[in-house]
């Protein structure tokens, strides 16, 4: 028969979440002499918030793959002009999304939400979702702020001059995820290499402002090339910022991702 565990001579391993001194097989060793308990092992496991995130799904919305997650996010073009029909297919989509938290702002193509902004709140009063360009919203404990811009491009909506988005960005509030329609300069922001413009066409300040903040995650669109790709940026500090273009749509205007899953 074997010999009865003697507490006094089992190692003290590491410590759980709940202070618990835990040995290398998830053991409760740190509980009355003589008792031990077993922990679930997936109370070890510390609990991600998942994101689904999308961009630019240009009236195709229905047709996009969204996972399962606590916070639905799309970051804009739902459609192609904004207009009162296209503003309500994206309302009866909206309200079908099981997600505990509804999160979106618009797109340089939504010109019904820049030409009437109330078009905005009807959206979140039909939906129970939350419109968060240019403001701050807490959910989840993660800080979410929002913004429509881009820069000014062939008079499309919500876009900024060179100097407007520069004054725009220095005074833009921290936040932990940063939802924006256009991306970066220089992240995610090229078209497919068969186009001639491979230049950059994302926003220097908005960079400028990555750099001040480093949020732990941004979310964008906008350029469709660069969609459903994922970059990394790494500070000197020891912080990252998780960097994902979220745009569903090819460059012909053609689904081809699915929404992004995102875990902080």
């Amino acid at each position: 028969m074997d010999e009865p565990l003697d507490m006094n001579k089992l190692g003290k391993g590491r410590k759980g979440p709940w202070n618990k001194q835990l040995d290398c097989e998830g053991i409760d060793i740190s509980a009355e002499k003589g008792k031990i308990n077993i922990i679930e092992l997936e109370e070890l496991v510390p609990y991600m918030t998942k994101i689904i995130a999308l961009s630019d799904s240009h009236n195709a919305t229905k047709r996009v793959e969204i996972s399962d997650g606590d916070i639905l996010v799309h970051a804009g073009d739902f459609s192609f002009q904004g207009k009162a029909s296209e503003i309500q297919d994206f309302i009866e989509w909206m309200k079908e999304q099981p997600h505990k938290h509804k999160l979106w702002i618009a797109g340089n193509h939504e010109r019904g939400i820049e030409d009437f902004p109330d078009n905005a709140e009807i959206v979140d009063k039909e939906t129970g979702a939350t419109y968060i360009h240019d403001k701050v919203v807490e959910v989840e404990g993660l800080k979410f702020f929002g913004s429509n811009f881009t820069p000014e491009f062939n008079n499309w909506a919500f876009g900024l001059t060179d100097r407007q988005s520069k004054i725009y960005w220095e005074n833009a509030p921290e936040a932990d995820v940063v939802v924006c329609h256009g991306p970066p300069h220089t992240i995610l922001d090229s078209v497919t290499p068969e186009y001639k413009h491979e230049r950059p066409l994302g926003c220097k300040h908005f960079l400028s402002y990555i750099e001040r903040v480093k949020p732990k995650v941004t979310i964008f669109g906008h350029i469709h090339g660069s969609g459903g790709m994922h970059k990394t940026i790494e500070w000197d500090d020891g912080s990252k910022t998780e960097c994902y273009n979220v745009s569903v749509m090819n460059e012909q205007y053609q689904l081809t991702n699915p929404s992004t899953i995102i875990e902080i």
